[in-house]
């Protein structure tokens, strides 16, 4: 296939977290919330420099998905900003406040949008357990109306090699696991560890059976035309695949869809758009669509979606295109794919390692400490039905606790 259109310019993960000296100094000296993202730019925009965090953490994701998504759900930002002594920013949490039923609780801003929830920390400062607390409990404070509970779900443990923070407090496994695969410096390097011989034989038979029916390509959006092309084609084929699963599609509201358009728009004039979109083309035919965010040296898989047409799918060009995607990442040296958060078999074949993750419930108020022991133990009884194919298989088919919280 034709090589990708498009290259990202990169920043390397492990040089932007290590600009200074290391100095260990007190977590924060005191908290301010924010109920507009506006008001925390410009703590978001210098901490992001130095701060380990997901895609999900820029400021560009979470302004547009507010916007959109959090806007028509009602859900109203709560922006904690810790600050040192001197009043440099040493902590970011990008959160929204939402009822549960009469609880007033603050999660992750973006929801299961976002496949990881974290806050940015500068690497300087010291976060115990009783600073991780301390700074809930001022942020409660801080906060113009009532919270009655952080309910924090999805946390990776590290990033990149940088331990999270917010590990340090108790917390308990989550429901699933992410799943990434590191990159090495050659594409053929991957696909020999992910893939036996008698596997590559396999595709290259798929290969030429799709190059039989017309010119076969991997796209990457460069431009707005062909990123609503993309969209489109993802929009088509998975709420096709939903209704054939009988399930709800969460891309299908208006708002999800016009989050996904402007992702994909922003930053794409420079060529660094905050949602790439990558396509599987048979001559003019989308097969097969890959969405992902890039941060750092970093692409984490948002959604992957191929057409349902048996003398394509056949043919798995949902693989074809992950594999295409990988030498596409590989090429632009970044170091780590993940294709997020749930289980599928792709991402097993994909992806040589799975991340854990953690859900954390820090209550402020005596309700707030009814809602997270609650929270746990819905936690706690997903993470046991996705565990056992029988219980998932049976909550895939009624209906079950598996919806967000």
């Amino acid at each position: 296939m034709p090589p990708a259109t498009a290259h990202r310019p990169l920043s390397t993960t492990a040089s932007r977290f290590h600009l200074h000296a290391v100095r260990r100094e007190p977590a924060f000296a005191h908290v301010e919330t924010f109920e507009t993202l506006a008001a925390a730019r410009d703590a978001w925009t210098r901490l992001a420099r130095y701060a380990p965090a997901s895609a999900y953490q820029s400021f560009d994701f979470a302004r547009i998905w507010s916007e959109t998504v959090g806007a028509a759900r009602g859900l109203a930002p709560l922006i904690v900003v810790a600050r040192d002594a001197a009043g440099e920013p040493s902590a970011l949490l990008p959160l929204v406040r939402r009822s549960w039923g009469p609880v007033r609780i603050a999660v992750f801003l973006g929801g299961k949008d976002a496949n990881f929830g974290m806050g940015l920390f500068h690497p300087d400062a010291e976060w115990s357990p009783q600073a991780v607390r301390a700074l809930l409990g001022a942020a409660a404070r801080a906060a113009s109306l009532r919270v009655d509970a952080f309910l924090l779900a999805n946390q990776p443990r590290e990033w990149q090699g940088a331990p999270n923070p917010m590990a340090s407090a108790k917390g308990q496994p989550s429901p699933s696991f992410a799943y990434k695969s590191a990159l090495p410096a050659s594409f053929a390097a991957w696909r020999d560890a992910h893939a036996s011989k008698e596997a590559q034989k396999k595709q290259r038979k798929k290969l030429k059976r799709l190059e039989a029916l017309g010119p076969l390509a991997h796209r990457r959006a460069a431009d707005p035309a062909e990123a609503e092309r993309i969209l489109a084609a993802f929009e088509a084929q998975k709420s096709a695949r939903m209704r054939e699963l009988g399930v709800g599609d969460a891309y299908g509201a208006a708002e999800a869809r016009e989050c996904l358009a402007r992702l994909a728009q922003c930053g794409l004039d420079e060529g660094a758009p905050r949602l790439e979109l990558h396509a599987l083309t048979l001559g003019e035919r989308i097969i097969a669509t890959f969405g992902g965010l890039a941060a750092g040296d970093r692409l984490s898989g948002l959604f992957l979606s191929y057409e349902a047409d048996p003398e394509i799918a056949r043919s798995s060009p949902g693989e074809l295109l992950v594999h295409a995607v990988v030498e596409n990442a590989v090429a632009r040296r970044l170091r780590t794919l993940d294709l997020g958060v749930g289980e599928a078999r792709y991402k097993n074949e994909a992806c040589e390692a799975t991340e854990e993750l953690f859900d954390s419930a820090h209550a402020v108020t005596p309700l707030g400490a009814a809602a997270a022991v609650a929270y746990l133990a819905k936690q706690r009884l997903k993470r046991r039905i996705k565990q056992s194919p029988r219980l998932f298989a049976l909550s895939r088919r009624f209906g079950s606790v598996l919806g967000s919280t």
